[in-house]
């Protein structure tokens, strides 16, 4: 896997199009256009160039609340930030911090929905811009005619 420059993480949610003066409590958002940006640690990888994604706690940038509604769902397409940890605190422990982040290129497709909370996302196929097909929608649009 090719990775781009790492920096700083409040860079890359801007780049991503998550609207934010600070990236304290973000990970990841939904964007004005209405698509969805999710973060993974660089060692949330499963070898087969898979990352785990998770549910955040708060809703900094809407992204809790994008998962709540359903928005990440299977066959979904979002933008990827890798982080990069401060120190060398075990997978799935509490009190990591961010060091650096990095903007993957294109977009990323969730695969699997392993609870709630968490899902496996892979790098898209298509083409590096969102289409209206994949796109998640807004949930008042959901339904809507």
């Amino acid at each position: 896997m090719r990775l781009p420059r790492f920096g700083k993480f409040l860079d890359q949610l801007q780049a991503a199009g998550v609207e934010t003066k600070n990236a304290r409590g973000f990970w990841g958002g939904v964007t004005s256009e209405g698509g969805i940006v999710v973060t993974s640690w660089t060692d949330h990888h499963d070898g087969n160039e898979r990352f785990l994604i998770h549910r955040p706690e708060t809703n900094h940038g809407g992204l809790k609340t994008a998962w709540e509604v359903g928005n990440i769902h299977v066959g979904v397409e979002v933008r990827m930030i890798l982080v990069r940890q401060r120190g060398d605190i075990a997978k799935g422990q509490h009190g990591r911090t961010v060091k650096d982040a990095a903007l993957l290129p294109g977009n990323w497709r969730v695969v699997e929905m392993i609870s709630d909370r968490e899902a496996r996302i892979e790098e898209s196929e298509s083409p590096s811009s969102l289409n209206d097909v994949s796109r998640p929608q807004p949930q008042s649009a959901v339904g809507a005619s």
